[in-house]
């Protein structure tokens, strides 16, 4: 976690990252049911502990991203659907993506257009690749695809979370970097989404 987010949300933060294995690409169910009802209770000036939310429309889109980490869909799709911004737009891409309903995936994120995460997603993606800790000859293609674009290409992307999901035969070193990828994605428009919550 980069910032430091209220205690309530830290909570439920720490309690996502401790997922063992990662958020599939493609869920068929909720990760914590208990979670979610958590989650959809809180109102805003709960879930940031009375701190001032300049952006409502951050504060639920920041709602709608732990709900989507913890694989609630349908939750996280009721909020996302009414947040009329390239921050809504991008949770709500990520939402059809992990559906699958991948066009539809690709429909919102042409809404979204260039977004003020991806070149650090672009960043964390390839600094994954190059680190090592995923070794596969079967990722040389990402890191050529990542490097040979200036920023992050969120419709490819979603090529691949679809590649990976349909074919069987995907080497098990491109599932754990999508998964990988997705989460830290998922981390980064949580904390785009606070700090705008808390500053527009």
């Amino acid at each position: 976690m980069s910032l430091e987010y209220s205690s309530t949300i830290a909570s439920i933060v720490q309690k996502l990252e401790t997922r063992d294995p990662l958020p599939p690409l493609a869920p068929s169910q909720e990760w914590d049911s208990e979670l979610t009802h958590r989650i959809e209770g809180l109102s805003l000036e709960t879930l940031f502990d009375g701190q001032s939310v300049k952006g409502s429309t951050m504060g639920y889109a920041m709602q709608s991203g732990l709900l989507l980490w913890n694989d609630a869909l349908d939750a996280s799709h009721t909020i996302s659907q009414g947040i009329e911004s390239g921050t809504g737009s991008y949770w709500h891409g990520i939402m059809h993506r992990r559906e699958p309903d991948y066009s539809n995936g690709k429909y919102w994120f042409r809404r979204v257009g260039v977004h003020p995460t991806f070149p650090a997603l672009r960043g964390r993606a390839l600094a994954l690749l190059q680190s090592g800790s995923i070794k596969s000859d079967s990722l040389a293609d990402y890191v050529d695809a990542i490097e040979g674009r200036e920023n992050w290409d969120a419709f490819r992307f979603v090529d691949w979370c679809q590649a990976a999901d349909e074919d069987r035969s995907t080497p098990e070193a491109v599932k754990s970097f999508l998964q990988v990828v997705q989460v830290e994605e998922i981390k980064l428009l949580l904390d785009y989404s606070y700090q705008q919550a808390l500053t527009q």
